[in-house]
This record gives structure tokens, C-alpha cells and sequence, in this order.
């Protein structure tokens, strides 16, 4: 039996930050005004797409092992 400890994913902070202020920017450049929540909520859902496609590849990558 192998119980080695297998490193998670981290969360892509990094990436919805970059979501973030690239929704915020162009908002801002396309219509004038920026909308604050709404970028949020965007960034804050393509982080979580980001991290459950890491999560899903590494079981893929694990099983093939």
C-alpha cells in the first residue's frame, strides 16, 4: 500500500486577479464606467472554473501514473 501525500492544486489567485482588473478594464474603456461587482463575480467564477480544470487534470495526470 502506497499512502504518499500527493500535493494539491493551488487556487489561481493570480489568474482571477488578472480576470479582475482585465474585466474592470475594458468596462472602463468600453462603456466609460466600471462595474466593480460585476467583474467580481466574474473573476471570482473563472478562478473556480481555473481550479477545478487543475484539480480534474491532475486525477487524470494520477491515474495514468
Amino acid at each position: 500500500m502506497n499512502s504518499l501525500a500527493v500535493p494539491s492544486e493551488p487556487f489561481p489567485i493570480s489568474e482571477g486577479v488578472g480576470l479582475f482588473v482585465g474585466i474592470v478594464a475594458w468596462d472602463l474603456l468600453s462603456a466609460g464606467e466600471m462595474n466593480l461587482l460585476q467583474a467580481a463575480l466574474a473573476a471570482a467564477v473563472g478562478s473556480l472554473a481555473w481550479y477545478a480544470f487543475r484539480c480534474w487534470r491532475a486525477r487524470v495526470r494520477g491515474k495514468r501514473r
